[in-house]
């Protein structure tokens, strides 16, 4: 004799694997968009420096231990904070700068060369900035001093402030190779 067969127990442990499967396959499948959510709420910022277009002023060195007769004088730049994403770091070299003093006032300039980025050295012998990776060469008030230079434009000046007897300057990279000025964002 066989036993009689149930089919309401059949039909409750297929609808409840059923269940289970699609359970655990909606949970499995919103968990990545979950773990998203925050980069829509909190997106990735400037440089945490206050609103994300400005630049921040860079502290660089003490007016008064800048040379007289306007020789220029190579600074690294460091941000005292940056932060990408969800990192917060400090004190993070960034980049260098020229500092030429005249008078009561300086010039800051990118040490970039505007051709394709090569480090341009200052060159006391000559008179000059030079980047010795094309030849381009720039007198010290940021123009391009040689007309067969490749540089398609002089050296990128930066703004600069002097408060309280220091130097600050708002350090920014430009794009190489061109005529204009365009910034790095």
């Amino acid at each position: 004799m066989s036993e009689p067969n149930d089919s309401t127990d059949d039909g409750d442990r297929r609808a409840f694997i059923t269940k289970a499967t699609v359970g655990v396959s909606v949970a499995c499948s919103v968990f990545p968009f979950a773990a998203g959510v925050p980069a829509f709420l909190d997106p990735v910022s400037g440089n945490g420096d206050g609103d994300a277009g400005e630049i921040p002023w860079s502290k660089v060195a003490s007016f008064s231990a800048l040379p007289e007769d306007g020789t220029p004088t190579r600074f690294g730049i460091v941000r005292e904070r940056v932060t990408d994403a969800w990192s917060t770091l400090t004190n993070v070299p960034v980049g260098a700068v020229y500092i030429v003093k005249q008078g009561d006032q300086v010039k800051a300039f990118n040490l970039k060369c505007p051709h394709l980025g090569c480090a341009i050295d200052h060159r006391s012998d000559q008179g000059d900035f030079f980047c010795p990776c094309h030849n381009s060469s720039f007198a010290f008030d940021g123009s391009v001093s040689n007309p067969a230079s490749p540089s398609p434009r002089g050296m990128d000046g930066l703004e600069t402030k002097i408060e309280n007897g220091f130097v600050y300057v708002r350090f920014q990279q430009f794009r190489p190779n061109l005529a204009e000025k365009v910034p790095l964002i």
